[in-house]
């Protein structure tokens, strides 16, 4: 049902979040690999996930999977921020949200993300086997609270585990692939990737990754303007 629904669902959203993708000779047909991507809310997650041409498995918040914890979930961070809606109005929206919400975070087969908890090994195993099945995950891993600059937040570098899990287990390396989705262009344009090296103490490589992803990221966005 995943892929079958993935596909349905793409020409829908590009209704309403239309989005042009450039470089797409830096996107590879199969994976492994990890794109990592701005944020921007809700936009640039939906931009990604219906403009791609190849099959994604995105990070999300555990929340947006949980029909129980999702409406205050959406109440908080999507329909008071960017809808602007108010109690009791927003109250109701983010419930039917909710709704539609869920069904299609678990018909995508998103991957729950447990920030700080000892849930997060079910992300982590479940990351991997897709990587051992060559999918492609994406990640939108911008800080809630840290400014980097005044176009996105700083990285939260913990997806970078994902390289060493997957060398652990694989002896294959893998790759990072910069993604900058700018709203106002309504364009996505892809980097070159950035692969991780196994040979370098882990706490080294994990920051190089990260710097390296927002600064590639944040001129590809500036390339956009």
């Amino acid at each position: 049902m995943g892929d079958h629904f993935y596909k349905m669902l793409q020409p829908v959203f590009s209704l309403f979040w239309p989005c042009r993708v450039l470089d797409k000779k830096n996107i590879p047909l199969q994976g492994p690999a990890v794109f990592v991507s701005n944020h921007l809310g809700s936009y640039a997650p939906i931009a990604v996930l219906s403009a791609f041409p190849v099959r994604l498995y995105p990070w999300v918040e555990y929340q947006v999977t949980d029909s129980k914890l999702c409406p205050e979930y959406l109440r908080k961070d999507f329909v008071e921020p960017e809808l602007h809606l108010k109690p009791p109005l927003s109250l109701l929206a983010a419930w039917l949200i909710s709704k539609a919400c869920v069904v299609v975070m678990k018909a995508l087969r998103a991957i729950p993300v447990y920030k700080k908890s000892m849930k997060m090994a079910a992300t982590w195993k479940r990351s991997v086997a897709l990587l051992k099945q060559n999918k492609l995950l994406i990640v939108f891993p911008e800080s809630d609270v840290i400014p980097f600059n005044d176009v996105m937040n700083d990285f939260d570098d913990g997806f970078v585990g994902l390289a060493s899990l997957y060398y652990e287990k694989t002896r294959r390396l893998l790759e990072f692939i910069p993604v900058a989705v700018h709203k106002t262009a309504r364009a996505i344009k892809i980097g070159r990737p950035i692969s991780y090296d196994p040979e370098k103490e882990f706490s080294t490589e994990r920051e190089r990754i990260k710097t390296a992803l927002q600064k590639t990221i944040l001129g590809l966005h500036s390339s956009l303007k």
